[in-house]
């Protein structure tokens, strides 16, 4: 029987907490300020930057309550800061894809002699993709140039 009241304390308990779990998240929520719709991905880097740029003047002009004037000053700062981001994820990406082709060279050793081919034409399939995916940055000179 004392089994059964402690049982019933601990469900009493979940439940309490359950529910002030739920009141919480309902009026704990800020109504004034309801979240951004969700708006399609964007399809190219270009279209990206302005999307980063336009969704962060909403959300910074909504919470510091920005006047036009400084939206005016700020736009140009933001898009600054997308151009810089957008390059800096493009070299990310470039030497992920280096680093595919480090793997590929210490795969090998490890590879039966009739699985090299392959191996290599997927090497080669790689170096093709990053010459013409990255020629931007192949062709900057702050960006050391790998072995392809």
């Amino acid at each position: 029987m004392n089994r059964n009241l402690q049982r019933g304390k601990v469900a009493v308990a979940l439940l309490v907490i359950l529910a002030s779990g739920i009141a919480l998240g309902w009026y704990g929520h800020d109504v004034r300020n309801p979240p951004l719709a969700p708006t399609p991905p964007p399809s190219n880097s270009a279209e990206a930057a302005s999307h980063w740029t336009d969704r962060a003047m909403v959300t910074l002009s909504r919470e510091l309550q920005l006047s036009t004037d400084q939206q005016q000053k700020i736009r140009p700062v933001l898009q600054e800061a997308s151009r810089k981001m957008d390059i800096d994820r493009e070299r990310a990406l470039f030497q992920l894809h280096l680093q595919v082709l480090r793997v590929h060279d210490e795969l090998r050793p490890h590879l039966q002699p009739d699985q090299v081919p392959a191996l290599d034409r997927m090497s080669l399939r790689l170096r093709e993709d990053i010459k013409l995916r990255f020629a931007p940055l192949l062709k900057d000179p702050s960006t050391p140039p790998p072995d392809l």
